[in-house]
């Protein structure tokens, strides 16, 4: 039975369009165009490619070997127990033989403040410092003195750095400085062994048996002035400054920075950072005070 039921759509003319043929021309221009292409640019990939291949050459053989010597070495060692305390103690042992010079310093904080405090030597055990010298001639920073021993040194000898204040001109506090990075506070080889809290040299040809000793500083032929008590190496280190070489100083009076300067500009010691050190040193132990 026929469908005679008619709809809007029937008026609608249908079209039908061959486009065969210009698939066709489109896929003949496609090949007939070809990509202009440089050198360089055929050179890239084809060196990339290269050096992938070769990496992937190498990585193989890399990763047996890794492998093999892995093996060799659990075979090695499969049975061994490694001491490591034993081994650190003994590095420890070298260690100290080689730096013969090691000092362990324990350092007491000492609150700033009044004379009091420095002359009674109080003080709370708050740091401790462990560190080497090289040289053991050489003056030491301030923060390498231990405070305890530095403030007994104070107590000491205070009287005396006054004392040759008043003869001479020269800052307590200067001399007391110098007295405790040049001895190490009463420390070091030359102040035990010669009575030498300045690191005085001795300059003559013709010394007399006693007078001084030989000792490797800045030359293996330096001599070291030998005092028969440490107040005669504070009189000669008085009598040194009044020379004139330094005679010059005296024009600063009090002024303890300026007599810092003045004796590292003078060569006092090849120390590049000597006026530092005395300076640091009188503010951390308030040597000042001794010059009023």
């Amino acid at each position: 039975m026929e469908n005679n039921i008619k709809t809007k759509y029937d008026k609608i003319p249908l079209i039908v369009v061959d486009t065969r043929k210009e698939q066709r021309t489109y896929r003949k221009r496609e090949r007939n165009l070809k990509p202009v292409i440089t050198s360089d640019q055929e050179a890239i990939p084809e060196l990339s490619i290269l050096l992938k291949q070769l990496f992937i050459s190498i990585q193989k053989p890399l990763v047996a070997l890794k492998y093999k010597l892995l093996k060799v070495l659990d075979k090695l060692f499969e049975d061994v127990e490694v001491p490591w305390l034993k081994l650190i103690a003994l590095c420890l042992v070298a260690f100290m033989a080689f730096k013969k010079d090691m000092q362990l310093n324990l350092s007491y904080n000492v609150p700033e403040g009044t004379e009091e405090n420095y002359k009674a030597g109080n003080g709370i055990a708050q740091n401790t410092t462990f560190s080497t010298g090289g040289n053991p001639y050489a003056p030491v920073a301030a923060h390498s003195l231990a405070d305890k021993r530095a403030l007994a040194f104070i107590k000491q000898y205070e009287s005396v750095a006054k004392t040759e204040m008043k003869k001479f001109g020269i800052p307590a506090s200067i001399k007391m400085a110098q007295a405790l990075i040049e001895s190490r506070a009463g420390t070091s080889r030359l102040a035990k062994g010669n009575n030498n809290h300045f690191g005085i040299k001795c300059f003559s040809r013709n010394c007399k048996k006693g007078h001084c000793t030989n000792a490797t500083d800045d030359h293996h032929k330096d001599f070291f002035r030998k005092f028969g008590s440490a107040w005669e190496s504070w009189r000669s280190h008085s009598n040194l400054l009044m020379g004139k070489r330094y005679k010059g100083l005296q024009k600063h009076g009090k002024d303890y920075k300026e007599w810092a300067k003045g004796l590292k500009k003078a060569g006092y010691a090849t120390d590049k950072t000597y006026d530092r050190k005395l300076i640091n040193t009188i503010e951390k132990y308030n040597l000042y005070q001794l010059d009023r």
